[in-house]
């Protein structure tokens, strides 16, 4: 198993800081876990120092960018190809959003794992049905064509769903898709309901339970509401305090930088 987090900019850099420590401590192997940034951006040293603390691997891909608009949503998609095509075979990897945090072990069911391997996808329902109801939007889906609208900020898959991701990636560099709500998660939406319809497996919402009050059955909690304005939003402070919390690093409230003394001793410790 594999964890990869997706950060880009400093809101998302200092996310992902406190994110990946979380997942490690369920990680057998550091380098099962990494974070995954464009290849020309200068790099956190908040998000360096961690790395070292707690053993997570620190990526580059090469993102490039076919317009201003829908900036996530291409710089995710083109993440997501290049993440996926460097896995081995039957190897599983959980793609997921520098606003999240583990909380427990992953346990996937053998059905799952076997899905999965066979080119499926898993992710969770989002926590509302945002298919477009306006015949003229370039993804819109008829009532008949539409599947559970999930959420993206969670991913498990393996390199047989390749193609999925390079369909993704495709649409959302088309112009007709650079604009309009949502970012890669329309594109998803729009995919799988319009090109493939079988390759959905639908997550229990324990791997991607959205809120910052999560259940004591939580896996994988998403600070989520807003993709790009994570900066701007009390969600940024409720998810590190949530992830220092885990790792036993208080919060700064000046600074909103954590204290990583006894970090390295503590990151491999379950919670």
């Amino acid at each position: 198993m594999r964890v990869v987090i997706i950060a880009s900019g400093e809101p998302y850099q200092e996310a992902a800081a406190w994110a990946a420590p979380t997942y490690s401590n369920y990680l057998p192997q550091s380098d099962r876990l990494s974070v995954l940034l464009p290849d020309e951006e200068i790099m956190l040293d908040e998000l360096k120092l961690h790395s070292k603390t707690f053993g997570f691997s620190l990526e580059r891909f090469p993102f490039r960018p076919v317009s201003e608009k829908k900036f996530t949503s291409q710089l995710k998609c083109q993440a997501y190809v290049f993440a996926v095509s460097h896995l081995k075979k039957d190897e599983l990897l959980f793609l997921v959003d520098a606003d999240t945090c583990c909380f427990k072990p992953f346990a996937v069911s053998l059905k799952v794992k076997s899905a999965i391997r066979s080119g499926k996808i898993g992710l969770v329902p989002d926590i509302a049905d945002h298919h477009s109801e306006t015949p003229t939007d370039p993804w819109y889906l008829a009532p008949h064509e539409r599947l559970p609208y999930v959420n993206s900020g969670v991913i498990l898959t393996s390199k047989s769903a390749l193609p999925l991701f390079k369909i993704f990636r495709e649409l959302s560099e088309r112009p007709d898709f650079l604009q309009g709500p949502f970012n890669d998660q329309k594109v998803i939406n729009f995919a799988l309901g319009k090109y493939f319809r079988d390759k959905l497996v639908l997550l229990d919402r324990v791997y991607n339970r959205i809120g910052e009050a999560f259940s004591e059955d939580t896996i994988i909690g998403h600070c989520a509401g807003g993709a790009g304005w994570l900066g701007t939003q009390k969600r940024k402070v409720s998810h590190q305090n949530i992830c220092a919390g885990l790792l036993g690093a208080p919060i700064n409230p000046t600074s909103h930088r954590g204290s990583l003394e006894a970090g390295a001793a503590r990151s491999r410790v379950v919670p």
